[in-house]
């Protein structure tokens, strides 16, 4: 099956992109873009300025959409953060290409019906609680506010937290390494990038806070089997970031109906994962987390599942009871 790239520019662009077999690439200007019926598996554009942006991403609700913003210009991007899955510098390096090809290639591994797919890939807005943006507003009045007391807040908002993640993994921000913590997020963008994500994302927001409360505790257990575990630090920050996934595939799944609905938390929280651009162990780890008998090959994938396990009213696997007692922690475990 051939999978399309669209490169929308104003001329249209003339360039050369080497892609990968199975890929074609069509290059076309905002008017022709907007009169293709068809949905290509990946959108890529730079038209930052203009007020057709906003146009290309409703028409192509159903592709992964890449939007190239000019260098240095970070507050550009801030109002296509909810409808752009991927940012990289303009002019569109042509290195970046294969990296978000990987991304449609590691999308289509994932199983998803392509209903499920067209839903997720269209999902453009999720509500910040807002008790914790007024918080964490106030944090950010203060010029000694220390990062980790940011940290600390933010975590409680796995929306929020994902996007900061989202924003500091895309090719824009140009790190050579993913960021896989909340904390090394807010240090990367900065105050002032934050202040604006927060700004960005919070406007007319209508939420509770009980899925925050429940991340929170979600993620002190995981803190602390991860502690009886003895994961290192590659592990501990690889099992926190497939939390904080499966927190945001939660609140996907809170407001999601037809064949959506019928998906994990993991499942979900997977196909954000990998949508925004994450290495594909991550994503592994939170779908082989679902059940015992998968999360037993894998350390940190074991310590989510077990977190999740000392939830309120979680029903224990059969099983559990004898991998508790090998591992030395039933005595951690309520009685069943």
């Amino acid at each position: 099956m051939i999978r399309h790239l669209l490169w929308i520019a104003d001329p249209a662009p003339v360039v050369q992109v080497a892609l990968p077999q199975g890929w074609d690439i069509t290059q076309t200007d905002p008017a022709g873009a907007l009169q293709l019926k068809e949905s290509p598996a990946l959108v890529i554009t730079d038209l930052v300025h203009s007020p057709l942006v906003d146009d290309i991403a409703r028409h192509f609700s159903n592709s992964i959409r890449v939007l190239a913003v000019p260098d240095c210009q970070d507050e550009q991007l801030l109002p296509y953060l909810q409808h752009y899955h991927l940012f990289c510098l303009q002019p569109v390096p042509q290195d970046s290409i294969p990296r978000q090809v990987d991304v449609a290639e590691a999308l289509a591994t994932l199983g998803l019906s392509e209903r499920c797919r067209n839903q997720l890939l269209a999902c453009s807005h999720l509500p910040l609680i807002p008790p914790i943006v007024g918080q964490l507003q106030q944090l950010l009045l203060d010029p000694d506010v220390r990062i980790d007391k940011l940290a600390e807040l933010i975590e409680q908002d796995a929306v929020l937290s994902a996007r900061l993640l989202q924003l500091a993994n895309s090719a824009y921000m140009g790190f050579n390494q993913d960021t896989y913590s909340v904390q090394m997020a807010i240090s990367r963008l900065g105050l002032s990038l934050l202040y604006g994500v927060v700004l960005a994302l919070s406007v007319s927001q209508d939420s509770d806070q009980s899925g925050g409360l429940a991340g929170v505790r979600l993620a002190g257990h995981c803190r602390q089997v991860a502690q009886w575990l003895a994961l290192d630090q590659t592990a501990m920050e690889q099992l926190m970031l497939a939390a904080l996934f499966y927190q945001l595939g939660q609140a996907l799944l809170r407001t999601a109906d037809g064949e959506v609905g019928a998906l994990t938390p993991a499942q979900a929280g997977a196909f954000m994962l990998t949508l925004w651009g994450f290495a594909a162990p991550v994503a592994k780890l939170l779908l082989a987390q679902q059940s015992l008998q998968q999360a037993v090959k894998h350390p940190a994938a074991l310590a989510l599942y077990l977190a999740r396990s000392r939830q309120p009213l979680r029903v224990p696997e059969a099983g559990l009871e004898k991998v508790l007692l090998k591992l030395g922690l039933r005595q951690h475990w309520p009685a069943s």
